[in-house]
């Protein structure tokens, strides 16, 4: 009998990793270039809309505003953004929890 593994993360992974996909490519990625040659954080082009996604609140208990999900949803998350801008992903993966 071949044995195989599920590598499949679960549906809450899945939808944070697709809503932070889209919001990376659509936001973060176009400023990447200049937060990298600038030495610049766009704290008002990224931080509030993040907030809005319930990104900065993902491992927050439910009844404390956030949207009680684990630290495997939040990994992926910080994956997202990384790949869109990696000093960007650092300072989200520092600051959202």
């Amino acid at each position: 009998m071949a044995m195989t593994l599920d590598f499949a993360l679960g549906e809450n992974a899945d939808m944070i990793r697709d809503t932070t996909k889209r919001f990376a490519t659509d936001k973060i990625a176009p400023l990447a270039t200049k937060i990298d040659a600038d030495d610049w954080f766009p704290r008002e082009e990224l931080w509030p809309a993040m907030g809005a996604l319930g990104l900065h609140g993902l491992t927050v208990a439910q009844e404390d505003g956030g949207l009680g999900l684990g630290y495997l949803e939040h990994v992926v998350a910080v994956e997202e953004v990384s790949r869109a801008s990696a000093s960007i992903g650092l300072s989200y993966g520092a600051h959202s929890n």
